[in-house]
């Protein structure tokens, strides 16, 4: 059976609440990828949400707001849901 480890980007790109939007998108871009996790700072690296490129959208373009002048805690989905890398595959799709 296959684990999370297995299928996982191990050393994803991330970004903090306090990120400038316009850094976030940048990640995306580098790292071709439509979602960036949010931890709670760089030191603890605790997962505190998760923000996409249709958040982005969503929540500041479509709404009339200027995205250069927002942020990750503007818009990120919160809260998240975190399995670790030796839960399985299908134990993941379940949670």
């Amino acid at each position: 059976m296959d684990t999370v480890r297995d299928i996982m980007t191990s050393n994803p790109a991330c970004c903090t609440p306090e990120t400038k939007l316009e850094e976030v998108a940048k990640m995306m871009v580098d790292n071709d990828c439509g979602e960036i996790p949010v931890l709670n700072n760089r030191d603890e690296r605790k997962p505190v949400g998760v923000i996409t490129d249709r958040d982005i959208c969503c929540r500041t373009v479509a709404e009339g707001k200027n995205p250069l002048e927002m942020t990750a805690a503007d818009c990120m989905t919160t809260p998240c849901v975190t399995v670790i890398e030796s839960d399985s595959v299908e134990d993941c799709c379940d949670i």
